[in-house]
């Protein structure tokens, strides 16, 4: 019985970190469409190592196109941006814009992850074919903030087609 119940309880947490994983656990705001959303787990200044969440809506510019690749680059000077693996990395797509996951990949759709100290690139063999109005959602590990507290713009760019701007914000009141 006791075994039981430890098997059943350890179940029940896996699946609920599964699911609070790709979005961060608080429900993030829906992007409007042509729009790129970048979320830090971490606004700090100078936070090392931290997720970035990003979110971006497709376009009819990507429409019918299979999912094949996502790139962020932040600016040159302020952001730091390193290797990760490719299972660290989170992928998924909202398919209604209700800032819920509808479709999850894994690091078997992941061809290749690209980066130099300011941007980085996911390559996928997704296997899905994009919709307009889809949410891309990619959260990558490994980014270290600016020194300097401020909005800072991200250019998020879908299968090198659709490239849509981003503002962070990073600083002691980026989370007000």
């Amino acid at each position: 019985m006791r075994r039981s119940l430890l098997v059943v309880t350890l179940a029940v947490l896996v699946m609920l970190s599964g699911c609070a994983a790709l979005d961060g656990g608080d429900a993030a705001e829906p992007a409007p469409n042509g729009s790129a959303v970048v979320e830090p787990e971490d606004p700090a200044t100078d936070a090392a190592d931290t997720t970035q969440s990003i979110r971006v809506t497709a376009n009819e510019s990507v429409a019918g196109s299979e999912w094949s690749s996502l790139s962020a680059e932040y600016p040159r000077d302020s952001f730091t941006v390193d290797s990760v693996q490719h299972r660290d990395v989170g992928l998924g797509v909202d398919t209604n814009n209700d800032s819920e996951v509808d479709r999850e990949l894994n690091e078997t759709h992941i061809s290749g992850v690209n980066n130099n100290d300011y941007s980085f690139t996911v390559e996928l063999d997704s296997g899905y074919t994009l919709e307009d109005g889809d949410v891309i959602v990619v959260e990558y590990p490994g980014i270290t903030n600016p020194s300097e507290a401020g909005e800072y713009t991200v250019a998020v760019t879908i299968n090198d087609a659709q490239t849509e701007n981003a503002t962070v914000t990073i600083g002691d009141d980026a989370g007000d």
